[in-house]
């Protein structure tokens, strides 16, 4: 379990970055911490693994104080900053991973199933004998995670992990998460701007606002005053099968045949890509745009209705 009990950050000569954060998050709790940029996220994160040592109060693991037992605790947590490379960037990435089992003192067994494990989610395999340096951006990421996730670690914590990962990645990633969720029973803190993805793993949100807690709750309510403000406009050439476009249509919100146009109101990642599959067979498609709330929209909209309910 993880308590973090009236926690300021402030760095010299600056007003508080975190104000008064107090949290539990609970043993196998996948917890998605959302806000705008500069609203303290990376922050305490780096406070609740240590990195940083909180202006006043603490935060604990296991009951423990983070930042005091930070290299006996190191074993139990597994940690991706965003854009803050671990790599040695002249070595393979092989080389890199082994240097990891050694850090974490692996054992042959438990690192080869660990590697085949990841691989079956985010397809590292291909990457194994490149120099870091000769990476994507997206493909660093995908070994960032790697290393993280070598030790199975307890207690995971994601910055933005998905940032540079293309659709697939992602997808791989959230159901390799799952997976630690429900056999390792891993403990999973993932901050993203990425709401749309969080719905199926996560158990609660958090929003952040100007370094204090705005938000602690179902990830639901995020999620659904985002998708219902999400919309797919589709432009048509013709139809290819009647009877499915016809069906296709009677879950439009707007049809018109004259310009061949369709518009959509998603309300989850999967029914967008049950929707696009369906589209594809039943029209020749000449145009789709997706468009949706902004960030700072939802949470305003998540905001707003906490106040009204009071």
């Amino acid at each position: 379990m993880i308590d973090i009990v009236r926690l300021y950050k402030s760095y010299k000569n600056s007003e508080d970055i975190l104000k008064n954060i107090n949290l539990t998050i609970n043993d196998n709790e996948v917890t998605a911490l959302l806000g705008h940029n500069g609203s303290g996220k990376s922050t305490l994160i780096k406070c609740m693994v240590g990195v940083l040592k909180p202006t006043q109060g603490s935060a604990y693991i296991e009951g423990k104080d983070i930042f005091d037992n930070r290299k006996k605790l190191l074993k139990y947590i597994g940690v991706v900053f965003n854009q803050k490379p671990s790599f040695i960037v002249d070595l393979t990435i092989s080389d890199n991973l082994l240097f990891f089992k050694s850090i974490y003192n692996i054992n042959d067994e438990d690192f080869n199933k660990a590697l085949e494990l990841i691989n079956t989610y985010i397809n590292i395999e291909n990457l194994l004998d490149k120099p870091y340096r000769k990476l994507s951006f997206g493909e660093r990421v995908k070994c960032e995670i790697t290393s993280v996730l070598l030790h199975s670690p307890k207690y995971i914590f994601l910055d933005e992990p998905t940032i540079g990962l293309d659709y697939n990645a992602k997808k791989g990633l959230y159901l390799l998460l799952d997976h630690y969720k429900k056999e390792n029973h891993s403990t999973i803190l993932i901050t993203t701007h990425e709401v749309d993805y969080i719905e199926g793993i996560c158990n609660r949100a958090i929003i952040l606002s100007k370094g204090e807690v705005k938000y602690d709750g179902r990830v639901e309510t995020v999620c659904n005053s985002l998708n219902h403000r999400a919309t797919i406009n589709i432009e048509f050439a013709q139809i290819i099968d009647e009877e499915k476009a016809k069906k296709i249509i009677q879950g439009a919100s707007a049809f018109n045949k004259d310009e061949q146009t369709i518009t959509f109101t998603c309300f989850h990642t999967e029914e967008k890509d049950r929707l696009l599959s369906d589209l594809i067979k039943a029209f020749s498609i000449s145009s789709i745009n997706t468009t949706s709330a902004s960030l700072r929209e939802v949470f305003e909209d998540v905001l707003k209705e906490i106040v009204e309910s009071k």
